[in-house]
């Protein structure tokens, strides 16, 4: 052989070996089954209205929304390979995948009016959705959700099979990243209504579009497990890397008490953990990621006992000094001014920088007869026993201590600390069992000022109780504007709260997620309280 064509030889063959490397490596990391804990039974896997958060894993798993979100959280083709804003952002024009299909046998096509019924669906008020105010910047969704308008009226058009107009009430540029979220996503009516109102509480009425599937007949066994395949109808831009994702279910069937060491010991692929946790899973190898999603203050009880009356809670936040209580944070944990999270952005407007707060009541040396005004009011002699809760970590239990000896000095009373678990505490507090807490107030979606809409009169899981028409008329408003005329009414209506004095912000808190060593991949989104494993291995 020349020296010519040995040289080539040997270059060819240099160029070659990197690429085998590559695709050894990829061969390695595909086809695996990816392992993950959901803390509990998903309540739910229809979209519309499901709202906890092992029901909203699990779906974004087994169905898709007109966009997905990439791993920086930006909008990336779902069923809708591309989309054009027209009007000043008023209207969008989503324009679907012709091979997007259902996960039948019959290789059924998704189409726009899967999305048109989907969208009617989530707002019609007898669907009881709990996450559908996320639509109320659609056109007369408000109406609808509220049986003041027909369901043909809402601003979704199936402009043929494969193209979907949506009109707005207002310009929001972003919307289309709103429609990663479980509501939007599609339901196909002659399924749905074949399932005579069983839809989504069993694997036989389930049909979804996404990457992965449920496993044959015996994949979901309620309380133990939820196991996936990947999706042989999925024809999306991204191909489903693992073949199973396997959902254990609380601790039933997996031993996930410690999930540092679970997922050392291959137990599980990934785990949401605390603070105290993840520092651990960094320290042996894990990739760990959080986000500031919550945000955590004293909040009362506003249908308990004295807690009703607006002066009593005013007298309990004016008694301590504010300066003394956050000198009790962490250095790594942020103090907050304000309900809303620093991160939020309203149409590419932030809200803090725009409007936000500080939104709370200051210390004042007329606390005592503010409280005796009070309990006058509420036809009380005496404060009486108060126990308030306290999540147990981030030094909270000094901070309250704070307050409390506050309280002791300025009306002469004893009060009570119970401290509990985050989980617990957070039952309580949802179900009234309460008078004061320290408690988390946690955004859901993408809109980070949905803390606020947590208050509102109507709202299921509303912490506090609170229930008045004029801070529901402020949320109206801001629901139905847009731009900087949204930012300045959500402002209105938290300074509402704050005046009110329904929910004190004390700090912001972060959620914690892990990668096992040799897991990559996974995204854990911040906005839509779902995990992507579409691009997930491990070596």
């Amino acid at each position: 052989m020349g020296i010519k064509k040995l040289t080539a030889l040997i270059l060819i063959c240099g160029l070659l070996l990197p690429l085998a490397a590559c695709g050894n490596k990829q061969s390695k990391n595909a086809d695996k089954t990816i392992n993950y804990n959901l803390t509990a039974e998903p309540e739910t896997l229809d979209p519309q209205i499901a709202s906890d958060s092992p029901s909203l894993i699990a779906i974004g798993s087994i169905f898709e929304g007109l966009i997905r979100l990439d791993a920086n959280g930006k909008p990336a083709p779902g069923v809708a390979s591309s989309w054009e804003a027209g009007n000043d952002s008023t209207e969008f024009t989503f324009h679907l995948r012709r091979d997007a299909k259902w996960t039948d046998d019959d290789g059924t096509p998704v189409t726009a009016k899967d999305f048109v019924y989907a969208f009617r669906r989530a707002l019609d008020p007898q669907t009881g959705s709990k996450t559908c105010s996320t639509m109320f910047c659609i056109k007369n969704a408000r109406a609808v959700n509220e049986g003041k308008a027909s369901a043909d009226s809402l601003g979704v058009t199936a402009k043929d099979e494969y193209t979907l107009v949506v009109q707005l009430e207002y310009s929001y540029p972003d919307f289309p990243k709103l429609t990663a979220n479980a509501v939007f996503m599609p339901c196909n009516e002659k399924f749905f209504t074949e399932t005579a109102g069983r839809y989504g509480i069993d694997s036989k009425y389930v049909m979804g579009n996404g990457p992965f599937c449920i496993d044959g007949k015996y994949g979901w066994e309620h309380g133990t497990y939820l196991n996936l395949k990947r999706s042989g109808s999925y024809s999306g831009a991204s191909k489903p890397l693992p073949s199973k994702v396997d959902f254990s279910i609380g601790n039933k069937s997996v031993d996930v008490s410690n999930p540092v060491a679970a997922l050392q010991n291959g137990t599980i692929d990934a785990a949401s953990l605390s603070a105290g946790q993840a520092s651990q899973a960094k320290e042996n190898g894990c990739t760990v990621v959080s986000f500031e999603d919550t945000t955590w203050g004293l909040c009362f009880n506003t249908q308990s006992g004295i807690m009703k009356n607006a002066n009593v809670r005013k007298a309990f936040i004016q008694a301590f000094n504010r300066e003394k209580v956050i000198s009790h944070l962490p250095s790594n944990i942020l103090q907050a001014e304000s309900m809303v999270l620093p991160s939020a952005e309203l149409s590419g407007k932030k809200y803090l920088s725009a409007y936000g707060g500080p939104y709370y009541i200051k210390q004042s040396d007329n606390a005592a007869a503010l409280l005796a005004a009070g309990l006058k009011e509420a036809g009380a002699d005496s404060v009486g026993s108060v126990t308030v809760l306290c999540p147990d970590g981030s030094n909270a239990n000094l901070m309250l201590n704070e307050m409390i000896v506050s309280w002791n000095t300025a009306f002469n009373n004893y009060f009570n600390m119970e401290i509990l678990d985050s989980s617990e505490l957070i039952s309580r507090v949802k179900s009234g069992d309460y008078q004061l807490a320290v408690a988390p107030v946690t955004k859901t979606g993408s809109n980070a000022l949905s803390v606020l809409s947590q208050f509102a009169s109507g709202y299921s899981g509303n912490p506090a109780g609170f229930k008045n028409t004029g801070y529901d008329a402020l949320l109206e408003k801001a629901e139905n504007s847009g731009g900087s005329e949204a930012i300045q009414a959500y402002a209105s209506a938290e300074k509402y709260l704050s005046d009110n004095a329904v929910f004190y912000p004390l700090y912001y808190g972060k959620h914690f997620y892990a990668m096992a060593s040799g897991v990559s991949g996974i995204i854990f989104n911040s906005t839509q309280s779902g995990i992507d494993f579409i691009n997930a291995g491990k070596e």
